[in-house]
């Protein structure tokens, strides 16, 4: 199946009136990847929440959220008023927490082994190196060049995921980094790279 294929069965399964929540468990591949699926449904539906099932406490993960102004809330801290008719699993699948397993996601994109996991939209590649790299694809094929931030974000996240491309990575891995070099704020990934550590 292309990119465009997958792309187009990505947004069939939401519509104008869909309050969207992203569920993640925090970390740089995982922050950049629901910040590339809120672009994505940008204007294409009611609302998107990225929630968290970790405390954030690594120094990196701080200043990415800080540095690239992400939103992201713990998913204990739902307001139960809040009703979310679709639910996106990226960089995880519902049996890597327990927390993941309340929800029942519509979507899921993954670059972890596959669990078995049936779901309406399902997108596993345990071949790449990080669910980023497929992220890059997707925004690629909807023909969206990503902000500054995101562009930043996802690059962070393919350099860390594949430890500077010294594991696990795939020709794919190094196509997505080389197209969002020419989009990120190198001074920005290097702050988040090195992060105080608090004492």
């Amino acid at each position: 199946m292309t990119a465009s294929e997958k792309l187009r069965r990505f947004y069939s399964r939401f519509g104008q009136s869909d309050h969207v929540l992203i569920l993640i468990n925090a970390d740089p591949d995982a922050i950049a990847s629901a910040m590339a699926v809120r672009r994505l449904l940008w204007r294409r539906v009611a609302g998107v929440n990225i929630a968290s099932v970790n405390v954030v406490k690594r120094p990196d993960n701080l200043a990415m959220i800080r540095l690239l102004s992400v939103r992201i809330i713990h998913a204990d801290e739902l307001p139960p008023e809040k009703r979310f008719n679709r639910v996106v699993l990226v960089d995880s699948q519902p049996n890597h927490h327990e927390i993941f397993e309340k929800f029942t996601p519509d979507v899921i994109i993954d670059h972890h082994p596959d669990t078995g996991v049936t779901v309406p939209f399902c997108d596993i590649r345990p071949d790449y190196g990080a669910t980023a790299s497929i992220m890059t694809e997707y925004l690629r094929a909807a023909k969206l060049k990503p902000s500054v931030k995101l562009a930043t974000a996802l690059f962070y996240a393919i350099k860390t995921d594949t430890h500077n491309f010294t594991r696990h990575t795939r020709t794919e891995d190094m196509n997505a980094f080389q197209f969002l070099f020419r989009y990120v704020n190198l001074s920005l990934a290097r702050k988040i790279e090195h992060a105080d550590i608090r004492l």
